[in-house]
């Protein structure tokens, strides 16, 4: 009998360390910058140099795969939040569930901002995710319940300003303070007493 494992064993220890990778990099990346040590990705994922460069052979690869993992759980998020009958509360739910994870990978998308916005290979990410967002703001202001001069690229923009209020370090600080900020940008977000906003919405496809 042959002790190896089956082909879809060995695709699955693949997947778990390529999550495994992913996520401890995001969190190195987070504390220390772009530049933290691979050595020490591997060490926190729980798996060998090797390993990790077998799945990502650069640092750039490794870059490339947390943003296309975040942008592919923003699109699931908002699909998610769309179930709710309530559009504002569809929205809400969708802010605070995306504002809640970047407070903690806001320090890897502060330095690899740029490429989330700007890089051709995430096009069709960055596409999909606004799509998905757009219909979630689309039923709020079908609803009455949201101004209709926001786009879902301002969606983007609001969240990651509310996600920021964690990367201030003073002692004393909640964990959560992010949840003051977004109350106060979701209530900003409502249509009652809007000014008109300038200049327009960003482009970010």
């Amino acid at each position: 009998m042959s002790s190896q494992s089956p082909p879809s064993a060995l695709r699955a220890d693949a997947a778990r360390n390529r999550e495994l990778i992913i996520a401890a990099a995001a969190a190195v990346f987070a504390e220390r910058g772009l530049d933290a040590a691979t050595a020490e990705i591997a060490q926190r994922a729980g798996v060998g140099e090797a390993t990790l460069f077998r799945r990502f052979p650069t640092k750039d690869d490794l870059i490339d795969a947390i943003i296309e993992t975040r942008m592919e759980e923003v699109a699931a998020l908002a699909d998610s939040a769309a179930d709710d009958p309530d559009p504002a509360a569809a929205l809400e739910r969708f802010m605070q569930d995306v504002v809640k994870r970047l407070s903690r990978d806001h320090g890897f998308f502060e330095a690899a901002g740029e490429r989330c916005v700007r890089d051709p290979r995430f096009r069709p990410l960055r596409e999909h995710s606004l799509e998905a967002m757009g219909r979630l703001l689309k039923r709020a202001q079908d609803a009455g319940a949201v101004r209709r001069d926001l786009s879902a690229a301002d969606l983007s923009f609001l969240a990651g300003s509310a996600a920021y209020a964690m990367e201030v370090q003073f002692p004393g600080l909640h964990e959560d303070l992010w949840k003051r900020y977004l109350r106060v940008i979701l209530d900003g977000m409502r249509p009652e007493g809007a000014s008109k906003l300038r200049p327009g919405a960003p482009r970010l496809s």
